[in-house]
């Protein structure tokens, strides 16, 4: 196992500027911890109603999804592994629990060469979204998208700016509350905010096992 978490890796000194919680978190990977977060979102889904079938027609992928509410129950599961090249990854999986249904969230990050924290969307990690992380004065963790592409197979396909979201993501310890707070947004350069999630969980560093995620191996150079 590394001596760096993914997010270690790419913050750098910047680490030691986080919430010694927030700090704690993003260094479970390093220390091999499979964590499981639980908790409630005040808000998730699309924000705008007419965007709801765009959305709900991809739902399967388990990517993003066309339900939308407040109050849904959300768990967290993060499990470190190494992928097919020996670079540690992190992968999660999200579930939703809306009133009718849940919808699920499956992902891969890995630290790319660039400098960029990359990450695999959907069960087969079929789209790729590449964020830049950073610490904020507060001492937050804050990331935001610069590029996103399709996978086919092993082609590599960029999505037009027009045709994508800005990703931005805002993740902080609440002292008040002794929970973790995120706030995950997705902004079109046309059409605004078009999805988002937000809300708070409290985390246990050892509650999950390997198992408990599909650590898919990402096959791919950087």
């Amino acid at each position: 196992m590394a001596h760096r978490s993914v997010y270690q890796a790419l913050l750098g000194d910047q680490t030691d500027s986080l919430q010694p919680e927030l700090s704690h978190y993003v260094g479970g990977a390093a220390r091999g911890e499979a964590g499981v977060g639980r908790g409630v979102y005040a808000f998730a889904g699309p924000t705008k109603a007419w965007l709801v079938p765009l959305f709900a027609a991809i739902a399967r992928a388990d990517a993003l999804f066309g339900e939308r509410g407040n109050g849904v129950g959300l768990t967290v599961v993060n499990v470190p592994h190494s992928d097919a090249h020996g670079r540690l990854c992190l992968s999660s999986t999200r579930t939703f629990a809306f009133a009718t249904v849940t919808r699920t969230m499956q992902d891969t990050m890995l630290a790319g060469r660039d400098g960029l924290l990359h990450d695999f969307l959907g069960r087969t990690r079929f789209l790729e979204v590449s964020l830049r992380l950073s610490v904020s004065p507060e001492g937050w963790l804050q990331m935001r998208s610069v590029g996103t592409w399709l996978w086919l197979g092993r082609l590599r396909l960029a999505v037009p700016r027009l045709l994508s979201a800005r990703v931005d993501l805002l993740e902080r310890w609440d002292a008040a509350s002794t929970c973790q707070r995120v706030d995950v947004t997705l902004t079109h350069p046309v059409f605004g905010q078009v999805f988002a999630y937000r809300g708070s969980f409290e985390y246990d560093p050892r509650a999950g096992r390997v198992d408990d995620v599909e650590t898919t191996r990402i096959d791919r150079r950087y």
